[in-house]
This record gives C-alpha cells, structure tokens and sequence, in this order.
C-alpha cells in the first residue's frame, strides 16, 4: 500500500503515538474499538532485530484487528536499519516508521533517537536506506523540534522529505524539555509548509485542540500519554458516539496479552496499564496501592472488579 492509499484510507486522522512500554498489540486492539486512524509500534532497536533477538521479535506480535500499522524501529547504522525491515516480523506492517525523537539519555548516547537531531547527514542516510529497501511501502519519521530548541525543525523536515520520507510525525517539545512543561505548536505551519503530511504530537486531549491543529496545517493528530487509560480520546477527537465498560475493558486487554506472555509478564505489564485507567478517579488509590502489590493477573482483576463495584460511577465511560 503506497502512502497515499495510506493516509487516504484511514478511518480518522488521528495516531496512536508510539510509547515504550505501553502501545503493545493489546494496548493498540483497545485503540482500535474506538476508531483510532493509525497505529504505531514500540520503538524496536534495529540492530537487536538483526540479532535475532527473541525478545524484539516478541514485541512485533500484532493483533487481527490492528491495522493499518507502522513498525517503529531506532538505530543510527543505514545498513543495519535497511536489513532489519526485512525481517518477517517487521515486513508483516504495513509500512516503518523511524525514531529520531526518544529524548531518553541511554538512548541518545547510543547515537540513536533524537541523537540524530544533532547529525542531519547520518539521518537522511538511513532514511534513505530504510526508503530503498521498502521501496513502495509508506516510510514515516517521528522526532522533535530539535534539542534545545525549533529553529532547525523546518530544515529537519525538508531534510526528511528530500531523503524519502512519505510523512512525519512531530512532538513539539524539544529534547530538553523531554517530556516537561507544554507542547509548542507555533511552528506547526512552518513544518507543514514543507509538504509532507505532518500528524502533530504533544499534549493532544480534546477536539477543539484537534480542529485547531488541523487548521493551522497539520494532516492529523498523534496522542501519546493522553491516551493512557483513555483510549476513548480517539472518539472523543473524531466526535463519534462511545461508551467504555472499564472491567471488561482492562479484562479484554489481559487476556490478549495473556495469549503470548507468562503470568507474571502480564500481570507486570497490566499494572501500569490499570494504574493509568484509574488515574484522576476519587476513591482509587487503595486500589492502585493493591493492584502494584499485586503478585498475579487474577488478583488484579478482582482488586478492579472490587473498585467498579465500589464506585459505580466510573464502572463506565460514554456519550
């Protein structure tokens, strides 16, 4: 599928944005029932996926519904980053994405992520390549204003779309800021003006931000952590109808984890994931407290089986 088939075929302009550790398959199929238009992967290390690594090769598992999709992958080698796509894996998504944004400090020492910020050349060369060996497949960048700050992000852009990219993603903080203070989208036109389809990140919560956005030159929206036990903000943002029943939602979420990882992965990983839906809800944090001392899946369970009980009025969300 060619990246304007791509774009054309989404069911909303809006992104799930990739976040280590919380936009696995499961967390991406519970985006998917509130019609969220594209969804991207955890950033994958494109040499440990050349390394066979079982464990990166485990984090690309996809669920039936989550398409269309693209596989983020980090690295700072061309070559490296060019291999890796063809790994079966990684070739199942409908396209890549590349990571230069990650502000992470054990990322960006490593050259990788927003590293690349400070080295244009080196990546418009894996840009380039990761683009040659995809060839018609949709190839996506994702980074940030620049390191302190944007006065280098058009030229990043530009650099972005002459080197092959069919779109972008932008976080309009910078790396200092990590994930800090408020997202700046004033040079959202500037970046759009280069003409690549530009989905703006960073802050994203309600539909006049998203219309706002859209107005002032973005193609969509992408929605990180504001998703993060709402993953109804995609329907909130496209202005549709919905409703969220929140046990058999972090249920649905567990047992489709439960399908690939151990016990005690799952309920590792839901821990985080329950602590975010409770987030903001009066009467939870004995129950947050319990679900962190949790020691498997079925006593998470009980503890917000107990809550929803407890306090009926957040057994649901709807409109």
């Amino acid at each position: 599928m060619s990246a304007d088939k791509l774009l054309n075929s989404l069911a909303s302009r809006t992104m799930l944005a990739p976040m280590a550790g919380y936009t696995d398959f499961a967390f991406r199929s519970i985006c998917r029932n509130y019609g969220v238009g594209l969804t991207v992967t955890e950033m994958v290390s494109a040499k440990a996926l050349t390394m066979d690594s079982k464990l990166s090769r485990q984090m690309l598992h996809r669920a039936d519904n989550d398409a269309p999709c693209m596989c983020q992958i980090f690295g700072h080698e061309p070559q490296v980053m060019a291999e890796c796509v063809h790994i079966d894996e990684v070739a199942a998504y409908e396209g890549i994405d590349i990571n230069m944004g990650c502000p992470v400090k054990k990322i960006v020492s490593n050259m990788d992520g927003s590293a690349l910020l400070e080295h244009p050349k080196l990546a418009s060369q894996c840009i380039t390549a990761v683009k040659l060996a995809i060839k018609d497949k949709p190839l996506s960048v994702k980074f940030r204003l620049g390191v302190t700050d944007g006065a280098n992000a058009a030229d990043f852009a530009r650099m972005c779309r002459d080197s092959g990219a069919d779109f972008i993603t932008v976080h309009f903080r910078t790396r200092k800021q990590m994930y800090s203070g408020n997202a700046d989208f004033t040079l959202l036109p500037q970046i759009a003006a280069v003409g690549l389809p530009v989905f703006a990140n960073g802050d994203v919560s309600d539909r006049r931000q998203y219309l706002s956005l859209l107005d002032n030159g973005a193609f969509g929206v992408a929605v990180g952590r504001g998703a993060l036990g709402r993953p109804y903000v995609f329907a909130q943002l496209a202005d549709m109808p919905y409703s969220m029943d929140l046990y058999s939602t972090v249920l649905r979420q567990g047992q489709l984890l439960s399908a690939v990882f151990g016990e005690r992965v799952v309920a590792n990983e839901m821990k985080k994931h329950v602590c975010a839906y409770l987030k903001g809800k009066r009467n939870s944090k004995p129950t947050v407290v319990a679900v962190n001392l949790a020691q498997s899946w079925q006593e998470i369970m009980q503890y917000v089986l107990q809550f929803t009980q407890d306090n009926p009025q957040y057994a649901w969300e709807n409109k």
